[in-house]
């Protein structure tokens, strides 16, 4: 939520802003233009001659074909809010890849932003979009958001239904208070979409954006997806003056010096001449581009490079214990950087585990079940480093929920038993699956026998 608080103020003014160009550049006289008063008629009249004029707009395009009524209009300002899905690609980069290895983080996620498009001819506009998509890691117990500012040129048929193509590019990154998940890379979209006017100012939008990211952390592009649903709010400025050999009041780049007076009008610049004075930095690591020998990758390096990782495991060389052999991350010692065997002792406590028995329909562990209990309470002190999932099942016999609340239950009970061993209970996780995930028959004994049980699952460390 913190990018969303900082990224839809900004969005919010430009899109403001370039809704009031249009307007002022109407509303301007020209150089050459006279300025003339009238007394005829009063307000009355003017409110009565407008609404007369809407009128007759609306009566015209009735006459229309339904599929060319308000269709869009050369001068155009489209201006809106939309809300949908983003779904982040498995091999995504948006995170710091010399604190710790790719994170999990929710796969789909809200998506909701602003955008603004302005078609000088009615088949083709330029468009800026800005969004937010919170987001959460749960094994980092964090949340964040992912976010995007991005702009594109959009080409469109224009019918009252519209068909839509965005291609372009911008920003794609993540923020939130955990170091590991601060990141952001340029993409590239495109996508086709589909434009409903309801009348002269109103339009529904829905889109697809397909965004690819060229920092993968496999080395590969990372291919995100987009699908979005917004209302637009239409404004037609068919009186757009042209201007006349360049104005004195054109600020092109939005930096408070006219064109007229500025050496860069289409760069925003803080200089007195309306250039930039300071060194770009792409990366935003401090190092301007001109210093920086990895000005595209964010670093804390002198250089402006990533720490090197000869292996390629994502374990930085200063913290590999086995820098030319890549870690092979089976949920045992996957921190140290090398390729480890879980030992036979961590195997007979990783899937289903035999031996864990309870009474009947209750979550009373037997006492026969405790020199297995003991038995996995030596190996977990043993590997204090070990993290395990315990998930309880159970047969179908019931109703569901009933038994989905009884794997729970039963999940829970080893847990505390071994938390009373003395076992740290951050190190166990419990999950109840009831009868949904079987692994024998049902409409036998010996199956449903089988289907009651516990399994371990290691977890990341």
């Amino acid at each position: 939520m913190n990018v969303l608080r900082t990224l839809l103020p900004t969005t919010l003014c430009t899109l403001a802003s370039v809704a009031l160009l249009p307007a002022i550049a109407q509303a301007a006289p020209s150089a050459e233009g006279k300025v003339e008063l009238s007394t005829k008629g009063g307000k009355a009249s003017g409110k009565t001659e407008r609404k007369k004029k809407n009128s007759e707009e609306v009566e015209a395009e009735r006459e229309k074909p339904w599929m060319q009524r308000w269709a869009p209009e050369n001068n155009e300002l489209d201006l809106g809010l939309y809300g949908g899905l983003f779904f982040r690609a498995d091999n995504h980069g948006l995170f710091d890849q010399g604190v710790d290895t790719q994170p999990h983080v929710n796969k789909t996620n809200a998506d909701i932003g602003g955008r603004a498009t302005y078609f000088p001819i009615r088949f083709v506009g330029i468009g800026l979009e800005g969004g937010g998509m919170p987001t959460r890691a749960p094994q980092r117990d964090t949340n964040g958001s992912f976010w995007t500012f991005r702009g594109h040129i959009v080409g469109q048929l224009p019918y009252r239904i519209t068909p839509t193509l965005v291609l372009g590019g911008g920003l794609l990154g993540i923020r939130s208070n955990d170091p590991l998940l601060q990141a952001a890379e340029g993409v590239f979209h495109w996508g086709p979409g589909v434009k409903a006017h309801i009348n002269k100012w109103i339009a529904v939008r829905l889109d697809g954006r397909h965004i690819v990211e060229g920092g993968g952390n496999d080395g590969e592009r990372a291919h995100h997806g987009e699908l979005l649903l917004g209302l637009d709010v239409t404004l037609r400025f068919k009186r757009l003056r042209k201007r006349k050999g360049g104005s004195r009041r054109g600020d092109s780049d939005g930096d408070g010096i006219a064109d007229f007076y500025d050496v860069c009008p289409d760069e925003a610049g803080d200089g007195d001449d309306g250039c930039p004075t300071k060194e770009k930095d792409s990366d935003g690591d401090g190092i301007p581009d001109s210093r920086d020998r990895c000005p595209r990758k964010w670093s804390d390096n002198p250089g402006g490079c990533p720490l090197p990782d000869n292996d390629g495991d994502g374990i930085m060389n200063n913290a590999d214990s086995c820098p030319d052999e890549a870690e092979n991350y089976n949920k045992f010692k996957d921190k140290d950087g090398c390729p480890d065997e879980r030992p036979a002792e961590i195997e007979e406590f990783n899937g289903v585990i035999k031996g864990i028995n309870f009474a009947s329909g209750k979550a009373t562990i037997r006492r026969d079940s405790y020199k297995v209990l003991k038995r996995a309470i030596r190996v977990l002190n043993k590997y204090p480093e070990l993290r395990i999932e315990v998930t309880g099942h159970t047969d179908a016999v019931g109703s569901r929920t009933s038994n989905v609340d009884l794997s729970e239950r039963r999940a829970d009970a080893v847990k505390q038993y071994f938390v009373d061993a003395g076992i740290d209970s951050s190190r166990i996780e419990t999950k109840g699956l009831g009868p949904d995930e079987p692994i024998a028959d049902n409409d036998t004994k010996s199956g449903r026998a089988d289907n009651r049980r516990i399994e371990f699952k290691l977890q990341d460390e």
